[in-house]
């Protein structure tokens, strides 16, 4: 996970200086409201790096506490591939419906039959294992960093697109952990088609609505976008289209806020999320692992991890779940942000 955003910001970097130009510094906005507390702390690991606004939540068993630079809990961030940890339990929840096997392959729900990937089983797609790249190598693949080099959504494909990019995508790691973004967009899609409906129902009706989730949303173009949606920065501080993922909403789709993210994470500790055993490791043949949650180390405590970015938002959320609490960071810009979580939460009094 670390690596990932790592690898991440070190690619829009490398363009960046490739052009001349290096990221432009920007300092964290001021407190705008909070515990002080949790303000203090997180205002000094943040403000280590370039960063705009943001919205801090830490949930425990005595309530939420929330501290926000230039943001409010109701401020709408992009939470990236975040999103992911929602696909992963309704994965879980929909084999017990009974609706999909772990076994399910993707031939079996999807018009994929011939493809190499239409053999590989939901498992191996939840768990990271299909084999599949992180993103299909496609003329699509390459028109889709263009876009992303000059601010605009990458992600602009639809059902019928990406099933085709799919039909011959090579299974080139099979049987091993390789983290797939577009595995997990396929994933999404599967368990819409075998629950007989699209993502963004399948999505709102098994995990917004019953958790109570009234500020999260999944736009799939920029037609679904009100005219004064929030907008991200990349390290160069240009301001962000924002990046409705159609086909991909999957993979890091949804929008949310300080507060619904905050309930998540209550959800996500106490049990009660559908599909929750998604968080808990086992072995998935040679790989002991949750699934598509990461267990993290860290200063002598292991804590379960998910983060996200897109264009110009990122998102954390950190849970110790021993010691019962949880952390969440939403900002309007990326980078290191998986780190800063940890640290915060770890140095966060109990």
């Amino acid at each position: 996970m670390l690596r990932r955003t790592a690898v991440l910001c070190a690619l829009l970097c490398a363009w960046t200086l490739a052009w001349g130009s290096a990221p432009v510094a920007s300092a964290l906005a001021p407190p705008s409201s909070g515990d002080p507390h949790l303000i203090a702390l997180a205002g000094q690991v943040l403000g280590r790096s370039y960063r705009e606004n943001a919205s801090v939540a830490y949930i425990d068993a005595s309530g939420t506490r929330f501290a926000n630079f230039g943001a409010t809990e109701d401020t709408d961030f992009e939470i990236g591939s975040v999103t992911k940890t929602f696909t992963a339990e309704l994965f879980v929840d929909a084999v017990a419906r009974g609706e999909v096997r772990e076994d399910t392959k993707v031939g079996d729900v999807l018009p994929l039959q011939g493809a190499p990937v239409g053999d590989v089983t939901l498992l191996e797609l939840a768990s990271h294992t299909s084999g599949l790249s992180q993103f299909p190598m496609s003329a699509d693949t390459v028109l889709a960093v263009g876009h992303w080099m000059v601010a605009s959504n990458p992600f602009t494909y639809d059902r019928d697109t990406l099933l085709q990019q799919l039909q011959s995508a090579p299974l080139t790691t099979r049987g091993t952990y390789s983290y797939s973004t577009v595995g997990f967009a396929l994933l999404g899609q599967a368990l819409a088609a075998a629950a007989h409906t699209d993502y963004p129902s399948l999505l709102r009706e098994r995990m917004l609505v019953p958790l109570g989730l009234s500020q999260s949303w999944m736009p799939l173009t920029a037609a679904d976008l009100p005219p004064n949606v929030t907008r991200g920065f990349d390290v160069l501080h240009r301001s962000q289209d924002p990046w409705p993922l159609d086909a991909y909403a999957p993979a890091g789709g949804l929008r949310s806020t300080a507060n619904d993210m905050s309930a998540y994470v209550r959800a996500l500790l106490d049990g009660t999320v559908p599909g929750a055993e998604a968080m808990d490791p086992r072995w998935i043949g040679d790989n002991y692992r949750a699934l598509t949650w990461s267990i993290v180390p860290f200063e002598g405590r292991d804590y379960t991890l998910h983060g996200g970015a897109t264009g110009g938002f990122q998102c954390t959320v950190v849970l110790d779940r021993e010691n019962d609490r949880g952390l969440v960071i939403l900002t309007d810009t990326i980078g290191g942000l998986e780190q800063q979580g940890l640290e915060i939460l770890a140095h966060t009094p109990m």
